[in-house]
């Protein structure tokens, strides 16, 4: 399970609710909330993520690219690069991870 946040780590109302169960479902979020759209093409030596900001084409980010030559592989990489925050902020984060982190910046600040 993936949750989607932007780079300053909002809380989600209900993280149960928001979150999606794959990779490739936060992937889509991410582009959808960024006003992306992308596409796969395959290179010489691997493969690019072509991201094209829908509203403003001329201000679309650089191509990602993955030097993996097998399809469903280059495509996975791709996803998780495109999933950082690079893409207007915005990050998919495993909810696991992302519920400890919480967990952790709640304790330390309960420390303080």
């Amino acid at each position: 399970m993936y949750v989607v946040v932007t780079e300053d780590l909002d809380e989600a109302a209900d993280l149960e609710r928001s979150a999606v169960g794959t990779l490739e479902q936060a992937f889509a979020q991410v582009c959808c909330f960024a006003g992306y759209g992308y596409h796969f093409e395959q290179e010489q030596s691997g493969w690019r993520l072509i991201i094209t900001d829908i509203e403003r084409p001329e201000c679309s980010p650089e191509p990602i690219r993955s030097t993996y030559i097998k399809r469903t592989d280059a495509q996975r990489d791709l996803m998780q690069q495109a999933v950082d925050g690079r893409l207007k902020g915005f990050a998919a984060i495993r909810l696991v991870e992302f519920k400890r982190k919480r967990a952790q910046v709640n304790e330390e600040h309960a420390a303080e």
